[in-house]
């Protein structure tokens, strides 16, 4: 797992051509918040994003995930999202990994944390995390993940 700002994507260009020319195209963005939901194909199934809403959930109530063919790049867009990580040799697999959702969901225990605005939160396939998670109050949130294949 690495937390990392969208200031600087060529220090981030060891971890590949594919995660450089997405943090590229992240950081060229003048505003994050007002890209269209949805997909966008930046090469087409090797690098995209979706931009999505979606409702948070109690951190109780969420299972870790974890995929093996493509790194994962979290951004918060709007509203407040806590994650959760672990390594997946820490956990108990619940449900296998299946290769058409490119997931395998992990229970277990592991920290929580923030990310500011401004940064990301890229997960390789060992990592696995719990995004949109709440502690106290559910909420909205709009939000950006960046899927490059390895």
């Amino acid at each position: 797992m690495i937390l990392g700002t969208l200031l600087y994507p060529s220090r981030y260009s060891g971890l590949g051509q594919g995660v450089r020319k997405g943090l590229d195209y992240l950081a060229g963005q003048s505003d994050l918040a007002t890209l269209s939901l949805g997909r966008t194909s930046l090469i087409g199934d090797e690098i995209y994003l979706d931009v999505f809403e979606a409702e948070t959930v109690f951190h109780d109530a969420k299972l870790f995930e974890a995929h093996e063919r493509f790194v994962d790049i979290h951004v918060t867009l709007e509203g407040q999202e806590w994650y959760g990580y672990a390594p997946t040799n820490n956990l108990t697999l619940d449900i296998p990994y299946s290769p058409e959702k490119d997931t395998a969901f992990y229970r277990g225990e592991g920290v929580y944390f923030q990310v500011p605005k401004g940064q990301f939160v890229l997960f390789f396939p060992e990592d696995a995390h719990k995004p949109l998670i709440s502690f106290e109050t559910k909420g909205i949130v709009k939000k950006l993940i960046l899927k490059v294949k390895i």
